[in-house]
């Protein structure tokens, strides 16, 4: 009887606080509400495109700014950006891929070395083609090999694609695939 009682006693009081509270916060929004109309509105928006880059100032230590000068946290001070990245490159290629290096220009060399051998047999078929003074059975034969010669380069320029992509996804220098051979402009555009 006595549990009961007690349990009665914690209804009714939760029962009277309930309005009080619900009071308070009704009030609390009020107040709130007449904060925020009281408040000045900022009567400008900045954006760094407001900003004088040069009223920037550089971090405790740094070098003074030059025009181009750029933070390197690996010195810890600011450097030009040729600087910033040659440090950048240089790390790639020590760290991960020095030792592969011959291998990529030695597989560029053979790939541009197909592509520019088909070029030149495009470009005698081609010829043979235009040249009038040619027989007509030579001429269609030029053409059926000049057919097989162009999916063959396309599919070259295919394979130059497919490494210089990978070159890219490795970090890999673009010199070490140079020279860079000329393709159609399928090839070109991708």
């Amino acid at each position: 009887m006595f549990g009961r009682r007690i349990f009665n006693a914690a209804i009714a009081m939760l029962l009277t606080a309930a309005p009080a509270a619900a009071q308070s916060l009704g009030e609390i929004a009020r107040q709130e509400e007449a904060r925020r109309t009281s408040v000045q509105k900022a009567a400008r928006t900045l954006s760094n495109a407001d900003l004088d880059p040069s009223a920037i100032s550089p971090p405790a230590g740094a070098a003074p700014a030059e025009s181009s000068c750029y933070m390197s946290k690996s010195k810890g001070q600011c450097v030009s950006a040729e600087e910033m990245v040659g440090t950048s490159v240089a790390g790639v290629i020590t760290k991960e891929n020095a030792p592969f290096e011959q291998k990529w220009r030695d597989d560029a060399e053979q790939l541009r070395s197909q592509i520019e051998k088909t070029q030149d047999s495009m470009a005698t078929l081609e010829a043979v083609v235009a040249n009038e003074g040619r027989s007509a059975s030579d001429r269609k034969t030029a053409e059926k090999v000049l057919a097989d010669a162009r999916q063959s380069l396309a599919g070259l320029e295919r394979q130059w694609a497919k490494l210089e992509k990978a070159a890219a996804n490795q970090h890999i220098p673009r010199k070490w695939l140079e020279p860079i051979p000329t393709l159609t402009k399928n090839q070109a555009q991708h």
